[in-house]
């Protein structure tokens, strides 16, 4: 029998009204008169849920709320609501549901839980099916076409989202509405630790979403949402399970995802693994390759992932409460450090990449040897949530949510860990959504989070620091007419506590000044004296308070037309990497100086430190949308101008390394000028890039069209600009402008699709920034989905970059070193049951 706690009761007896059981039923059809089969429908403030039959009916027994209110979601039609108010008898409500030729999804990392079409801020959901069609190893990769997103790439490995030019700290990345608590926004080789195999949608939040999470996401929001807390309750076993593998990489993924319940106790179990061998690409991976880099490979681009996840839930009437860990084990290489230095190694690293990985193409390891750098993750990571119903008289729902993350991973070079990344993070979040209040309902609510970084060997570039941070928030929404209006506000302290630190920096003339010398001449600049200092500092705890509003509001003007507006203002507490970095950052292939840090243009750094203001950035986003008919579109233009913005620049200094100043090194120096490639140049130096504020403007459009040129052909037209200046210079890394197209049929169990993308030249950069030049990507796919003995059963294939072009990313540290993977072929079979 399903009983309040004695807590409940004693609540419910002092603050609510009488309590009435009711039936609530009704019929759900189109505009047509059609019934809309599988529309879910919700009773707000409670966990019932039902699904309308074949003839559209749903039906809700023992109703015990005394105020009702209903939803009704079909990721085809646009969201029915009906608020009944306070009832005591029996109800029939039926819904007419207009159809949308945009798929309505609801947002869960909106405040709100609004649907795609009623969100007032700009945002991509990516639904389960089409996500198992775009699936990559990363999230960067797997997001990449969204209007909007671009990605790190740091090899097939590792990437992470770029929204709107924003990435690394700007970008928050959370799974279920809790942050990942990975190392992935400190450098682009860490890759994210939120795994797809078992997600039910990505949501992308694009712009400001600072409201609800945090200065972080001062750039946009991706939301990884799952079922490893099962929130409702379930009768019986379903699931699903799939095998794959794909030609560019010999690489082969299995995975199972499994969900079960009886009564009100749920569990969900799911695990993956993936293992790949050095991927395939079109010519070398350098663009001025060494005599013995290899042709058609990229090497240490190999990877292999286990995963595993099990959650537990209490579900009841009055709410819910769960319980899940993960288990993550990564192994994967540090592309741009691996090709061979000579035969004598070649033995040594072959025995050395068999350890470690695994065996890999025998092929390859007789033409070259590889010494690359790998990456070893080991995360393990707890998270708890749940929610009360109608807690107390004017409260809809309690909402609560935390994580415990510990994560690390160690960068192995030769067989031996050099340099290891820890970090154990804390998130908790406890949201009270209120009944409405002359019109307005809404949430409030606090967040506190914790994390505690350390980097011990070669590599760490900074310092041992925690960060903590406390705020309170408030978002609130009201409907007038045929508007829906949105307020917010966010209050936020963060503190930031570094140990310690040393800073030794040399630096050298650029090689490329001496580029045009010879002989002598060149010789002699080489031998002059280079500065160098070495300077030890004990920073301040750096205390900062963002304060973060928002104001929006979404018209539909016409019947399936719409307009919405959002300006903003957000603040942004600098990131620990932004403020102390202070050393070689090998991955990236820089030598890395933060903010605190007062560096002149020569190099040399003064022995006091910088004051450091936090980031202000004033937004604004028109969208623009179209939801019914034949065809429709969302278009949004945004303009983001930010006060003290934090950028990451080359500053045409060469700094040395320890590496580069050994009797050996010297005795061959002139050799190696003279004729042969410098094998060891990145060992000799790195180019010095200095994290820096100053005043910037940024603005662009994402767009989206759909056409359906008859009951099974859609076509699709996507694209998206970005212009990103920085007072007489440009941003680095800014993502070019792109369009593409795809071509998708559906009839029946038959899927398929055609698209291409197309990448324009960068030529917008920075200061010691190179060109980039424009490539075109063409992808296709097909699905046939049949049923057998109670089981769905999904057969597929995909190729990737059929043109098996040669494609470097400019928003990539890597895009002279490695570029997109070539031709892919990736066959598979799902199971659903």
């Amino acid at each position: 029998m399903k009983m309040r706690s004695l807590l409940s009761l004693s609540i419910a007896g002092l603050l609510s009204a009488p309590v009435y059981a009711t039936t609530v039923t009704g019929k759900v059809t189109d505009t047509a008169g059609q019934p809309v089969e599988g529309a879910e429908v919700k009773i707000e403030g409670t966990r019932r849920v039902a699904y309308t039959d074949e003839n559209g009916i749903y039906r809700f027994d023992d109703v015990k709320q005394p105020h009702i209110h209903l939803h009704v979601y079909s990721s085809d039609y646009i969201h029915g609501d009906n608020d009944l108010g306070d009832v005591s008898t029996d109800q029939n409500v039926d819904f007419v549901l207009k159809p949308s030729s945009i798929e309505n999804i609801v947002v869960t990392a909106n405040a709100l839980q609004t649907s795609v079409l009623e969100s007032v801020t700009p945002v991509t959901v990516i639904s389960e099916d089409k996500l198992r069609k775009i699936e990559a190893p990363t999230l960067g990769e797997t997001l990449k076409n969204t209007p909007g997103v671009h990605s790190t790439y740091f090899g097939p490995v590792s990437s992470s989202p770029i929204i709107r030019g924003n990435d690394g700290p700007r970008v928050r990345i959370v799974q279920n509405g809790l942050d990942v608590s990975d190392v992935s926004r400190v450098g682009p080789d860490h890759n994210v630790a939120s795994t797809l195999t078992s997600a039910t949608q990505v949501e992308v939040l694009r712009g400001p979403a600072t409201l609800q999470y945090g200065s972080g996401a001062i750039g946009g929001v991706v939301n990884v949402v799952d079922k490893r807390i099962p929130q409702y309750q379930v009768d019986g076993v379903e699931g699903e399970a799939e095998v794959s593998y794909s030609t560019v990489n010999e690489g082969t993924f299995t995975r199972g995802d499994v969900t079960g319940g009886s009564g009100n106790w749920a569990w969900h179990i799911d695990s993956f693994y993936r293992d790949t061998e050095n991927a395939d690409i079109p010519g070398f991976a350098s663009v001025e390759p060494d005599d013995d880099e290899p042709n058609g490979v990229l090497e240490s681009s190999a990877m292999e992932t286990t995963n595993v996840v099990a959650g537990l839930s209490y579900v009841a009437d009055e709410g819910y409460f769960g319980f899940a860990v993960e288990k993550l084990n990564n192994e994967y290489g540090v592309p741009g450090h691996s090709h061979g230095h000579g035969e004598e190694h070649d033995e040594h690293d072959e025995d050395h990449e068999d350890d470690i990985m695994g065996e890999h193409d025998e092929h390859d390891h007789e033409e070259h040897g590889e010494e690359g750098v790998l990456l070893d993750v080991d995360m393990t990571r707890y998270q708890a949530a749940g929610e009360w119903l109608s807690p107390i008289r004017g409260l809809t729902n309690l909402k609560f949510a935390a994580s415990y993350t510990d994560y690390e991973h160690a960068e192995i070079e030769d067989g031996e860990p050099g340099t290891v990344f820890s970090n154990e993070a804390s998130d908790i979040r406890l949201s009270a959504y209120h009944e409405e209040i002359n019109g307005w309902h809404g949430v409030f609510g606090l967040q506190f989070n914790h994390s505690d970084y350390n980097a011990v060997g070669e590599e760490a570039f900074t310092p041992a620091n925690t960060t903590s941070s406390f705020a309170l928030y408030v978002v609130e929404q009201k409907k007038v007419g045929d508007v829906t209006f949105e307020l917010g506000g966010r209050l936020e302290r963060t503190s930031i506590d570094a140990d310690d630190s040393e800073i030794e920096l040399e630096i050298a003339h650029d090689e490329h000044e001496g580029e045009e010398h010879e002989g002598e001449e060149h010789d002699e600049h080489e031998g002059e004296e280079h500065e160098e200092h070495e300077l030890a500092f004990s920073f301040p705890e750096y205390d900062f308070t963002s304060l973060s509003l928002s104001a929006g509001a979404n018209w539909e003007y016409v019947e399936g037309h719409s307009i919405a507006v959002t300006l903003s203002r957000s603040e942004r507490a600098p990131s620990q990497q932004e403020l102390f970095s202070a050393g070689q950052h090998l991955a990236t292939q820089n030598y890395e100086v933060g903010l605190v840090f007062d560096m002149d243009e020569e190099g040399h750094i003064e022995e006091t430190l910088n004051s450091v203001e936090e980031e202000v950035s004033t937004n604004l986003d028109l969208t623009f949308r179209k939801f019914t008919g034949d065809w429709g579109y969302s278009v949004s233009f945004f303009y983001n101008q930010a006060d003290d913005y934090i950028f990451q620049t080359n500053t045409g200094l060469v700094a040395l390394s320890e590496h580069g100043h050994d009797d050996e090194h010297e005795e061959h120096e002139e050799e190696q000028m003279e004729g042969e490639h410098e094998e060891h140049g990145d060992e000799e130096g790195l180019p010095v890039f200095y994290f820096q504020q100053a005043d910037a403007d940024i603005w662009g459009f994402e767009a989206e069209t759909y056409f359906d040129l008859s009951d099974t052909l859609r076509l699709t037209v996507f694209g998206d600009y970005i212009r990103a200046e920085i007072e007489d210079d440009n941003l680095p890394r800014t993502p070019p402008m792109r369009f593409g197209s795809e071509l998708s049929y559906v009839n029946d169990g038959l899927s398929a699709d055609l698209g291409f993308t197309w990448y324009d030249e960068q030529i917008q950069v920075a200061s010691f920034e190179t060109t980039t030049d424009g490539y075109t990507l063409v992808n296709a796919s097909v699905q046939y989905e049949f049923g057998a003995q109670g089981i769905n059963w999904v057969v597929f294939a995909r190729g990737e970059n059929l043109t098996d072009e040669e494609a470097r990313v400019h928003t990539s540290f890597l895009k002279d070193q490695a570029p997109l993977p070539g031709r892919n072929f990736t066959m598979g079979v799902r199971a659903l049951f």
